[in-house]
């Protein structure tokens, strides 16, 4: 899926809009969604805490990491894609907690710099392994069609015909073999610990003996 905002300048809109949100999760996903068509993502920076217990967590570009060597090295030159996106970028906005801890502001930086991007908009949301991540729904479907024995590449498609994740094919492989790891471990539990043969009659619905007892025999019961 690629960026709504194809110049090479990010909008003036760049900001999310300062706002309550119900929790910290709900505040990641809104300002990702903004972030996502004008070419750049958030993540997780440094948390503190103050002496009432409430939280204050900065989220930043996802370029702020600083690289280790300069742009002209030959070194870094040779490194993967994945290992030299840092640009040391200080763009980053402040989601506070409430005292009651009952929602969460999103609050904007003070200065220029924290405003302001020091590279240029992405052109693709696939660029941002943030906006790569797979849905929870994704996640169960890749479970379900592992489990009744699709091919990866079947998954692939039937993913790219059924989702508006950016996934890349590589995220998605990941998370097959993650699902086939998880059956593996089911499996090898079921097999150390077997289930009763109470549990088993229980989840196929089999009624208890003891719990049809007729009439007559009832009133028997009661004269001896």
């Amino acid at each position: 899926m690629s960026s709504v905002h194809g110049a090479d300048e990010f909008p003036e809109d760049c900001l999310p809009p300062e706002r309550d949100y119900p929790s910290r999760d709900a505040l990641f996903a809104s300002i990702n969604a903004w972030a996502a068509p004008r070419g750049y993502a958030f993540t997780t920076g440094r948390s503190t805490k103050e002496k009432s217990g409430k939280q204050t967590v900065t989220f930043s570009c996802d370029r702020a990491v600083r690289p280790s060597r300069p742009a002209d090295d030959p070194q870094r030159r040779r490194r993967r894609r994945t290992t030299t996106r840092g640009t040391g970028c200080h763009f980053s906005v402040l989601a506070k907690e409430s005292l009651d801890r009952t929602r969460w502001s999103l609050k904007h930086r003070p200065g220029t710099q924290s405003s302001t991007h020091n590279h240029a908009p992405s052109r693709s949301t696939a660029a941002h392994p943030v906006h790569r991540a797979l849905s929870s729904k994704d996640q169960v479907v890749i479970d379900t069609l592992t489990n009744v024995g699709l091919k990866p590449k079947e998954i692939t498609a039937y993913l790219r015909q059924n989702s508006t994740s950016a996934a890349s094919r590589q995220d998605i492989y990941n998370c097959i073999a993650k699902s086939r790891r998880k059956a593996i471990e089911r499996a090898s539990r079921e097999a150390d610990h077997p289930p009763s043969t109470d549990t088993l009659e229980r989840e196929a619905g089999v009624p208890e003996i003891n719990a049809f007892v007729p009439a007559g025999d009832q009133e028997m019961e009661q004269t001896t």
